[in-house]
């Protein structure tokens, strides 16, 4: 809002302005209407330019200024091997080189500002980060819904950054015809509501210049590039593309399972089996923190809480799985069982 104050008072100085430099004779009016137009014209462009990604505000600066000197250059060796004695023409020709020039390098340089930096004297501004390095956050693990209280443990050290474009894929999420991905993506536009006003979090909302044709995916990859930041994803592809192109990730589902503790063999552990398993006479329960429980032999005690013993541990990339058997089968009546079933 203050801003806006500040430019609605940078128009009514340069509309004074104008009134008082109106030379006798004319109309001040006139002059003040001027103003008026050419100071909300500069309002305009300021406007337009701080909204604009510091790639264009670069293209643009550094393009004018190539191609004005250009255009000079251009315009002194052609009138020197042609030479122009209506000065009203030389200008125009000048003029008209400087237009032509200017387009030509502010293309240039926008279209290849990641491609091309040492030939054309072209600075490229990069936003340096203090402290850690910033997390980008995918949309996965937004509409996980856990990531508001993983970050609250302090785990996560940097700036969290969310992307417009994944804000955009939040809002294509719960506006979604099926109802399991509309509800998803109403969650994480509740969490993303929490994470922005929460004071505690230093969670910023930026557009970041990527391909827009481009997949999120590939988008987030760019943008990781850009801030030299990492990526915090549930995303199995994501995850093996980023790592492959040298981008550092933060796994949600990983972190999650490094936490979860590690159930040894012979330990008794209390779960409720809610579903028959893939196997005959499998039963399959889960613990509180997610963990798929797989008991054998225990499909007459689906629907109650029951005491198992753990057999055996596997880790995988989807989480943990515990197999386990009721305390009054033995190992070997359990593993006999598997063998006659597979017979």
């Amino acid at each position: 809002m203050a801003i806006w104050v500040f430019r609605g008072l940078f128009i009514i100085a340069g509309a004074a302005a104008a009134y008082n430099i109106c030379p006798p004779g004319q109309s001040p009016y006139a002059f003040m209407i001027g103003g008026i137009v050419v100071s909300s014209f500069l309002v305009l462009a300021e406007w337009f330019l701080s909204r604009s990604p510091i790639s264009v505000i670069t293209s643009v600066i550094f393009g004018s200024i190539v191609g004005i000197l250009l255009a000079v250059l251009m315009k002194n060796v052609i009138t020197m091997a042609v030479p122009i004695d209506n000065k009203d023409v030389e200008n125009a020709f000048l003029l008209a080189l400087v237009v032509v020039f200017i387009y030509l390098s502010v293309a240039f340089l926008y279209q290849t500002r990641d491609k091309f930096r040492v030939v054309i004297p072209y600075v490229e501004f990069r936003r340096e980060e203090k402290g850690a390095r910033p997390v980008i956050l995918d949309t996965s693990v937004i509409v996980d819904g856990r990531i508001n209280e993983v970050l609250h443990t302090g785990i996560v050290d940097g700036p969290i950054v969310v992307p417009q474009f994944v804000m955009g894929e939040l809002h294509r999420i719960a506006d979604a015809d099926d109802k399991l991905k509309r509800e998803r993506g109403r969650l994480g536009l509740r969490v993303l509501s929490q994470l922005r006003e929460d004071l505690k979090l230093d969670v910023r909302m930026e557009r970041i210049d990527t391909d827009r044709q481009q997949p999120v995916d590939e988008q987030l990859m760019e943008a990781a590039k850009k801030l030299n930041a990492r990526i915090m994803t549930n995303d199995f592809n994501l995850n093996r593309l980023a790592t492959v192109a040298g981008i550092e990730i933060i796994n949600l589902n990983e972190l999650a399972n490094a936490l979860k503790p590690i159930a040894l063999p012979d330990e008794k552990l209390d779960v409720k089996l809610i579903k028959r398993g893939e196997q005959p006479g499998q039963a399959v329960g889960y613990l509180e923190d997610g963990t798929m429980v797989v008991v054998e032999d225990a499909t007459e005690v689906v629907g109650q809480e029951v005491e198992i013993v753990v057999t055996n541990t596997i880790t995988r990339d989807t989480g943990r799985m515990i197999f386990g058997r009721l305390p009054g089968k033995s190992n070997d009546e359990t593993t006999t069982t598997r063998t006659r079933r597979r017979r």
